[in-house]
This record gives structure tokens, C-alpha cells and sequence, in this order.
């Protein structure tokens, strides 16, 4: 007898984390993994910044070649990908019959890696073709990829960790994703000591990335108020908050709340940097949960403006953002308050929830980040094009526990005009 469930809401969820190995000194076992994973000759992707000041390049291509795996390295990868870089680097792969990459960097490094993975296996006429709708095609992933490593320099993408690459395009002045179960990395490789040359800028930006996946994760619809799939293909990359990336997510925001001020004020502190990197890969339990308003809205700030770092272009609207779903979240919002280390003793719900908004704010103010969209540049005149833009990503927008319009997309950005 064949049972069939037949409600109308789904049931599953997706548990898909990559295989890693983390601690001190793990970067060196980088040949020993692309060797089993049957590598003979890999390109290292990374940027500019990691290749002309550190040797980390040139140490990852040393230990591929003591393993017997010729190696190559790409070091031009944007701070934030740009469409028009990324068609460059898949350019440049096609020539070098490569069967394997590492992705060496941030979450930029590990993206464009994942996309010159796919376009190179599995070439498209339209570079948009793999992007999401309404703004690309959403063609499927065809079949599996290449082996690809990652290696994180950063603690904030969870990009080692994620089945999902993000690009910016240019002309469209738009950031958008491309969401696939086969573009999560095979094998990641999470080395503490790596990071410990971030400056403190881009350790500030990553780290609150890594704080608003994993709130945004916790806060995301439940996977079962969504629509069951008609297919099991048809099922989103991003299911909705489970029991199990919230267990993940719960960890991360609590670390990164005890770590990320270490972190940012004093670099070389290893055990913040361990901390920071490993609230970071728990965090990227969103590439099964989603992330929802902030990222959103922070595409159209990105397309505008490729110099701010993602973190940065998230956390503008975060305020505002949490205010926005908090009659939808209060049980969840309180609980991040607590977890960033805010006493909620004696509160009501509705009181401890809206600590969470404070929390995010006294950690941006702490660590430097702009107060608002002013203080980068926008003015009110941006926001109907901004908010155009945001509705754009409901791939995004509707992770969001409580239903969005354009209307209210509006009603953020001018809240985040300034935010203290």
C-alpha cells in the first residue's frame, strides 16, 4: 500500500549542510581533499586584495601541487560580483580545461567560483538563464558540477555553506541570485588563522552579513505555512525556518553577539576569530531556511552603489525591517534579543521583542557601521526606484513572516533613511 500525503501545506524540510573540516592550521589538508575528490588540475579563485597582500594564494597553489594537482590562480574577483567581471572569470576558466576549483576568500571568491563552475560545466546562451524570475529564466541546474572546495578568509557569507551564488547585473542595477542544490561546495575548508588578516572594516561587514542570516533565517515563514510543491523538483532552495536550522542559527546569533566586537577591536584574537568564523558557517544554515526583508531590500542598494560591502547594504534596513515583521515574529525576535545578550526579565513579549531591534543597532553603532541610507549616499528621491527593485526579489521576500507590499518595501527604506 502507497500512502500519499495530501495536505495542502507542506511537510519536509531540508537539512543540506557541506561537508567541513574546521580548527587551526586546516587550509594545509586543501591537496589531500582535492585529491580524493579527484582533482588533477584546479583553479584558484580569489581577489585581488588576498593575492597582492597575503601569501594565501600562493600557500593553497603549494599545498594543490605537493598533492600531485596542478593549480592556476584567478585573482579577479570584485569586491561584490558584477555580471560583467563574473562573464570575465568564466572566460578565463573555459580556456583551462580545469576539473576542479577552490573558492579562496569571501563570500565574493566563493560565489563567483560556484557561477564559473556552473557556466563552464554547463554553458548557457544567456547568462540570465540561471537566474531567478522575474529577472532571469530559472532554468534549472542540469546535472551535477565539478568538485569545488571553499575556503573562507571572511566570517559572515556562509557562501561555503550555501547552494545559492549572488551576482550583481550591471545594466539592471539589481543584485540577484542563482539557487541550486548542486552549486553547494563539495568539501569546506574552515581555517581560523585566515582571517585574522581581514581588516577591521570588512570583519565589521561580513560578521553583521553572518548576524542577519541567521536572524533572518530564525525569523523566516515555518516551512510548514508554505504551499506544498507539486514536485519534489519544485520545492524551493529556501524551505522556510525548520527545528533544525533554527538550533543552527540560535548558536550563531549568540556567538557572534559575545564575539564580533572582540573581533572587529582586536584582530589577532584568536578565539574571537574562531568564534566569528564558526557563527558564520552556523549561520549559513539560510541556505536551507531562507533570509528574507534585509537582504531583499539591500539588492537594489547594492546595484547602485558595487563599492559597499554586502553586510553594510544589509544591515541599513535591518532596523526598520525587524520593527516591520515583529507582529508576525514576536516569540522568535524576543529570543534573539536574549541570545544578543539583552535582559528581558519582567518584559512582556511584545517589550522583549522590540529589544531585538535595539540589540542590532548597539552592535552596528559599536563596530562603526553607517547610521543610515543619508550617511551612504541615498536621499528619499531613490527610494520609489529602490523599492521597485526590492519587489524584484521575491524569491526573497517571501521568506518574510508577514506579507509585504510595494507600499511597505517604501515604509522601510524611509525609515532606514537614518537609523540613529
Amino acid at each position: 500500500m502507497i500512502f500519499e500525503y495530501t495536505s495542502p501545506n507542506d511537510t519536509v524540510f531540508t537539512v543540506r549542510n557541506v561537508l567541513v573540516k574546521f580548527g587551526e592550521g586546516v587550509a594545509a589538508e586543501v591537496g589531500y581533499e582535492a585529491r580524493r575528490l579527484g582533482m588533477t588540475r584546479a583553479l584558484i579563485v580569489t581577489d585581488r586584495y588576498i593575492a597582492e597582500n597575503t601569501e594565501m594564494p600562493q600557500m593553497i597553489k603549494g599545498h594543490l601541487e605537493r598533492a600531485g594537482v596542478g593549480a592556476d590562480i584567478y585573482q579577479d574577483t570584485p569586491i561584490e560580483p558584477v555580471d560583467t567581471g563574473v562573464l570575465r572569470a568564466i572566460d578565463f576558466a573555459s580556456q583551462g580545461n580545469y576539473d576542479g576549483f577552490i573558492g579562496l576568500g569571501g563570500g565574493s571568491s566563493i560565489d563567483t567560483a560556484k557561477m564559473i563552475n556552473l557556466y563552464t560545466t554547463h554553458p548557457t546562451e544567456d547568462f540570465k538563464d540561471y537566474i531567478a524570475p522575474p529577472t532571469g529564466g530559472g532554468k534549472p541546474v542540469p546535472g551535477p558540477l565539478k568538485p569545488l572546495i571553499a575556503i573562507p578568509t571572511t566570517a559572515g557569507t556562509g557562501s561555503e555553506n550555501t547552494p545559492v551564488a549572488i551576482v550583481d547585473l550591471e545594466k539592471e542595477q539589481l543584485k540577484v541570485g542563482i539557487s541550486h542544490p548542486y552549486l553547494l561546495p563539495d568539501f569546506a575548508l574552515l581555517d581560523p588563522v585566515l582571517t585574522v588578516t581581514l581588516p577591521p572594516y570588512y570583519t565589521a561587514s561580513t560578521g553583521m552579513d553572518a548576524l542577519l542570516h541567521s536572524i533572518e533565517a530564525y525569523t523566516s515563514i515555518p516551512y510548514y505555512a508554505r504551499v506544498r510543491p507539486r514536485s519534489p523538483e519544485a520545492r524551493p532552495v529556501y524551505v522556510g525556518s525548520n527545528p533544525v536550522s533554527d538550533l543552527f542559527v540560535e548558536k550563531s546569533i549568540e556567538l557572534i553577539g559575545k564575539y564580533l566586537r572582540k573581533a572587529y577591536h582586536n584582530p589577532h584574537d584568536l578565539v574571537a576569530r574562531h568564534c566569528m568564523l564558526l557563527a558564520a558557517h552556523l549561520g549559513g544554515a539560510f541556505g536551507n531556511a531562507g533570509v528574507h526583508i534585509p537582504h531583499a531590500l539591500a539588492y537594489p542598494i547594492a546595484g547602485r552603489n558595487h563599492d559597499l560591502p554586502h553586510g553594510v547594504t544589509v544591515c541599513l534596513t535591518a532596523p526598520a525591517a525587524l520593527e516591520f515583521i515583529l507582529p508576525a515574529a514576536r516569540e522568535k525576535l524576543a529570543r534573539v534579543a536574549q541570545l544578543l545578550g539583552e535582559d528581558t526579565q519582567g518584559l512582556s513579549l511584545e517589550e522583549a521583542a522590540l529589544l531585538a531591534r535595539e540589540a542590532v543597532v548597539s552592535l552596528m553603532m559599536d563596530v562603526d557601521f553607517p547610521s543610515g541610507l543619508e550617511e551612504v549616499g541615498f536621499t528619499a528621491e531613490d527610494i520609489d526606484g529602490l523599492s521597485q527593485g526590492a519587489m524584484k526579489i521575491q524569491r526573497l521576500l517571501s521568506c518574510s513572516p508577514r506579507r509585504v507590499t510595494l507600499e511597505d518595501v517604501k515604509k522601510i527604506y524611509y525609515q532606514s533613511m537614518k537609523n540613529w
